[in-house]
């Protein structure tokens, strides 16, 4: 079966998913650490509350956004970094904002 290669922009847009997906992941953990160590990586990807607000948000823009325009997603993706950033610091409970 011939697969379609990807473009560098689509590249770029799932390397930044799966890195909000980790961030996201690693949060919820962060936060259900005191009540349950035995939560699971899947568990959490699918259950996860900021997990959650990630995929929903990414699912949101793939609808909206048009596939050629670059400006917007190379704009989106300059906010997806900065939203991985602000997951990764310790001070960050949830994050509510958009991806």
């Amino acid at each position: 079966m011939h697969q379609k290669k990807l473009s560098g922009l689509q590249l770029q847009v799932l390397s930044l998913y799966r890195s909000v997906l980790r961030s996201a992941v690693r949060k919820d953990l962060q936060q259900q650490n005191s009540n349950d160590k035995a939560l699971s990586f899947m568990y959490l990807l699918c259950n996860g509350r900021t997990s959650m607000h990630a995929r929903a948000e990414f699912r949101r823009d793939a609808k909206s956004i048009r596939r050629s325009d670059f400006q917007l997603i190379e704009y989106k993706l300059r906010k997806g970094t900065k939203y991985v950033k602000m997951l990764d610091m310790d001070g960050v409970k949830v994050a509510g904002g958009s991806v």
